[in-house]
This record gives C-alpha cells, sequence and structure tokens, in this order.
C-alpha cells in the first residue's frame, strides 16, 4: 500500500520571484516528484504555492526561499522545529531550483533527519557504519541534474545505492551517473557515524575522496559542503 501524500507548501519570503516562476518551479517539482521519485521511493507529495508563510495551512512541511540563510556556508538544508515538524530553507541564487528539489526529495524519505542504513564504509576499516540516509548529496553537483520543463532539478540515488556489491541492470542514480554502490560524484558527499557514535563526511573533490570527522552530533543535512571544506 502506497503511503500517503505529504503536502509540501512552497513559499518565496524574498519578493525576488514572480508567482508565475514560483509555479513553474512547483510543477516541475511535482512531475519529478511524482512520476520519478514515488516509483522508487515510495515517497509522493503534493507542492502547493503560498504567497505567505502565515498563509500555509495547518500540517503542510513548508520550504521557504529566504535572502540570507540562517546557516553559514550553505546554501539550504532540512531539518525539524521546535514542534518536531519538518521544514526546509534555500537561499536565493541562480540555481535555487536545483536546491529546493534537494532539501524536498531529502525531506521526504528522511524528514526528521534520523534515518540511517547500517552498511559496510565506504574508507578501508571494513567496519560497519550508519549512513545517513540522504538521497540528493552524493550526486548533488549541478552537473549531474537534470531538467524538467526548462527548471534544473537535482538528482537523487536509488535504495540500491547501499548494495555491497555492484549487480548488472541495476540502477544506483536515477540518471545513471553512479555505476557502483557507495560511491560519490565529483562535488557530492556523504555522512555517516561509526560505532563509538562519531559523525564523518566523505567528499569527492576533482575525483578524490576526502573524508573528514565531524564531531559526535548529527551533521546538519545541506545541499552545499562548503560548510565543511571551509
Amino acid at each position: 500500500m502506497a503511503n500517503p501524500k505529504v503536502n509540501i507548501a512552497l513559499v518565496d519570503t524574498t519578493s525576488q520571484i514572480g508567482r508565475e516562476e514560483l509555479q513553474r518551479v512547483a510543477d516541475a517539482l511535482q512531475t519529478q516528484v511524482s512520476r520519478d521519485f514515488a516509483p522508487v521511493w515510495d515517497k509522493d507529495a503534493t507542492i502547493h504555492v503560498f504567497s505567505r508563510m502565515t498563509d500555509i495551512p495547518l500540517g503542510f512541511w513548508p520550504i521557504s526561499i529566504v535572502s540570507e540563510i540562517d546557516v553559514e556556508g550553505v546554501n539550504g538544508y532540512h531539518w525539524v522545529d521546535d514542534e518536531e515538524k519538518p521544514f526546509a530553507k534555500v537561499q536565493y541564487r541562480e540555481l535555487w531550483p536545483l536546491t529546493v528539489s534537494h532539501e524536498l526529495l531529502e525531506m521526504l524519505v528522511n524528514p526528521y533527519v534520523n534515518k540511517t542504513k547500517l552498511v559496510k564504509g565506504i574508507d578501508d576499516t571494513g567496519q560497519e557504519v550508519e549512513f545517513l540516509v540522504e538521497v540528493a548529496d552524493p550526486v548533488e553537483d549541478n552537473d549531474f541534474g537534470y531538467g524538467i520543463d526548462g527548471v534544473l532539478l537535482s538528482n537523487f540515488y536509488y535504495p540500491a545505492f547501499f548494495d555491497l556489491t555492484k549487480r548488472e541492470g541495476v540502477k544506483y542514480d536515477h540518471l545513471g551517473w553512479l555505476k557502483e554502490p557507495r560511491k560519490l560524484l565529483n562535488g557530492g558527499y556523504i555522512s555517516w557515524r561509526n560505532a563509538a557514535g562519531e559523525w564523518w563526511q566523505a567528499f569527492m573533490v576533482e575525483n578524490k575522496l576526502i573524508i573528514r570527522k565531524l564531531g559526535d552530533n548529527t551533521p546538519l543535512t545541506t545541499a552545499d559542503n562548503s560548510m565543511i571544506l571551509g
């Protein structure tokens, strides 16, 4: 039985995006979620456009486009508020629809930022770790996105991404850029917690894998890794 659809509220708080443009992006997101994403992840949503945050009905998960984001060095993130309601914020910039797509898809699969997958890590220790399930991070760079009705949207990985071995005929991401499971595309990253409770991230920069310890708290999920690299 399919999961019920989530109601998503898309709101521009910057006054920089016209209603027609915002609706065009919402329509592209709707196509992506219902046509491309839901059949793979069994997570569907209805995208609604609102003029103001105060117009959003109860039960909707808001994605707000903001002039200045309240986390330094990122273009967007998704989290939960004090009432445990999922939300996302995206900074207004040239590729803001790509970031909205990124955060939307991740919010649908991991709305409370607590879903992990226990599987062998990507480092050389051979130990099992808990990967944070964030479906856009490893393939997030705009070079690997795709267009719907002229709107550039984010690529995303498939559940087979966490397979231990490569299988012929299996897709690991929507566009087929990944040829093996648990790999990163250039500009992508992944987060995990080890048995000691420490959080780590790996990112691919110019075809070089960089691994760095974050600490003991859940990493903020973002559509930009400059916070880590910086």
